[in-house]
């Protein structure tokens, strides 16, 4: 195993104003860029750093070579009252994702649900970023999107379905919301990615080699397994159902791959919804009753080998207190990144 990478550790201010100098550069209006800012830094401080602002780099490269149209012209058709159609129009995914859900919410506010099926999009970063949209305005919300073929089916020996993740956040009493983010897949593509960057091995059960057979070296890995099994892999296909059917989009190895970047649109398909919680119980003995429910499983006596009980997000919770404070870590090879945009744009690095 390589030795650790030097860290550099950033202020969100810093890397706001950086992003933003990037987008600039790039000619991009800010209504189409601040999204996409605010979503890689809140991952980032969440401590995703899979999806955070790692992406940087790449979402430059496909801005520059046309698969990402920093100009698009949205279209949303509200096709009930409840559900509405948007065509991202082949720009950022997670400008696309946040304003299906902005709609979802609205919809809901209005008839207790939303729905927003997103196509013609791209790479929607990390799903908890809608989600946690709709929990911090009161609602239950829940974001899915494919991705391309990268996760094996369960007895099979080629890749098929993406890591399609699923998220499901509600807000509670007293702190931040509920958010459970998940992969399909054992890790996330990204994830195997900064351990082949990294020289580190992968743990076993991640990944598989071109045969199906589990490996743990990165560069055999030619896909990811199924978390649990079959039921990964059944949870994964009704993710490819609602964004890949219900949007019109390709289906697992007919999507455009993300890497290499290239020209060639992705056309993504993503599925949001908003439920408003107080047309079902009033929202804030929701909230009341959803903090003792997680206060009571984090009471629970852990079991050996564990200083305590968590739900999904306490992690996250705390590193977004560490990383406000301390800064986000970059290690040397997201600055190299970090330096090749600059090269590219002509602008200053972060200071």
């Amino acid at each position: 195993m390589k030795e650790c990478c030097e860290l550099r550790h950033i202020k969100s201010e810093r890397l706001r104003i950086f992003f933003t100098d990037v987008f600039e550069a790039l000619k991009c209006p800010s209504e189409i860029y601040q999204p996409v800012i605010e979503g890689l830094l809140e991952t980032s401080l969440r401590g995703v750093d899979s999806h955070g602002i790692r992406l940087i780099a790449h979402y430059v490269d496909a801005a520059l070579l046309g698969r990402i149209n920093l100009r698009p012209r949205f279209n949303i058709r509200e096709t009930s009252p409840t559900t509405i159609l948007l065509d991202a129009d082949d720009t950022f995914g997670i400008t696309a994702a946040h304003r299906g859900m902005k709609k979802a919410m609205e919809l809901a506010k209005r008839s207790g649900m939303g729905c927003a099926a997103v196509y013609n999009s791209s790479h929607f970063g990390a799903a908890a970023i809608y989600g946690l949209m709709a929990a911090r305005a009161n609602m239950i919300g829940i974001s899915l999107t494919h991705t391309d073929a990268l996760v094996f089916p369960h007895g099979g020996r080629e890749p098929f379905l993406g890591t399609n993740p699923i998220c499901f956040a509600c807000p509670t009493h007293n702190e931040e919301p509920f958010c459970l983010d998940m992969s399909t897949s054992i890790v996330s593509w990204n994830k195997l990615l900064q351990h082949k960057e990294a020289g580190q091995p992968l743990e076993p059960g991640w990944a598989a080699d071109r045969d199906g057979t589990m490996c743990t070296d990165p560069n055999q890995a030619k896909g990811l397994l199924a978390l649990g099994g079959y039921k990964g892999y059944g949870l994964g296909l009704m993710v490819e159902v609602l964004c890949s059917l219900l949007t019109g989009m390709p289906f697992g190895k007919h999507i455009e791959r993300m890497y290499p970047v290239n020209e060639n649109k992705r056309k993504l398909g993503h599925f949001l919804m908003a439920i408003d919680i107080e047309r079902f119980q009033g929202v804030d003995l929701f909230k009341e009753r959803m903090k003792d429910l997680l206060d009571e499983l984090r009471s629970l006596p852990p079991a050996e080998g564990f200083s305590k009980v968590m739900v999904a997000e306490d992690p996250q919770k705390e590193m977004y207190r560490q990383r406000s404070q301390e800064g986000i870590p970059v290690d040397e090879k997201v600055w190299a990144e970090f330096e090749r945009v600059v090269e590219k744009l002509k602008i200053k690095l972060p200071q």
